[in-house]
């Protein structure tokens, strides 16, 4: 609820997507399912019909966006793996990180080979211990931390109401964005 992905709707994918030079696009979540509903939903509601979302392949693994083929695929397991292996992309976006297979993303990395290459991303925090935490504290250039706090398009009560459940791992993970262990 800090309005991360809502920030990256409205800003941060169109920007790299109109920036585009050579390479594939991808956008992976930790299903295609949950992709659609967290992301490709909310970029209709925010953009309409300037996003042109069009699903463009039986499978539905590719959309239209901004005029755009995005090849969108989810990372939740290892099968993921060799969706993305070959390919070279010039822009990968990531929903709920900490949710996918580890092969999954470091394959992904390995493929953001293009010279202007470019990775954006999100998820709650996890665990200290979970893989993505271990490669946000390595000297990757990627990670900024939000808190509730940071969406102003919250009602105050509701903030208010969900602050109220203080002393758990939930609280430290989704209220200050914390990376908890739970006892």
């Amino acid at each position: 609820r800090s309005g991360k992905t809502y920030l990256d709707c409205a800003v941060t994918i169109e920007a790299h997507l109109a920036a585009r030079g050579e390479g594939l696009l991808v956008m992976l979540g930790n299903t295609l399912g949950t992709l659609e509903r967290n992301v490709l939903e909310s970029m209709r509601s925010l953009w309409g019909p300037e996003l042109g979302v069009v699903r463009t392949s039986a499978s539905g693994n590719i959309v239209q966006l901004f005029g755009h083929k995005v090849y969108v695929l989810g990372a939740d397991n290892k099968k993921h793996i060799a969706r993305i292996q070959g390919a070279a992309f010039e822009y990968a976006y990531g929903d709920e990180i900490t949710t996918w297979d580890e092969g999954v993303f470091q394959m992904l990395k390995s493929r953001l080979s293009c010279p202007h290459s470019h990775f954006d991303g999100t998820c709650n925090p996890e665990s200290p211990s979970h893989w993505f935490k271990k490669f946000l504290d390595s000297d990757a250039d990627i990670y900024v931390t939000y808190t509730i706090d940071d969406n102003p398009t919250l009602p105050a009560q509701f903030v208010a109401d969900l602050k109220k459940d203080t002393g758990t791992v939930y609280y430290n993970r989704f209220i200050l964005g914390q990376w908890m262990a739970a006892n």
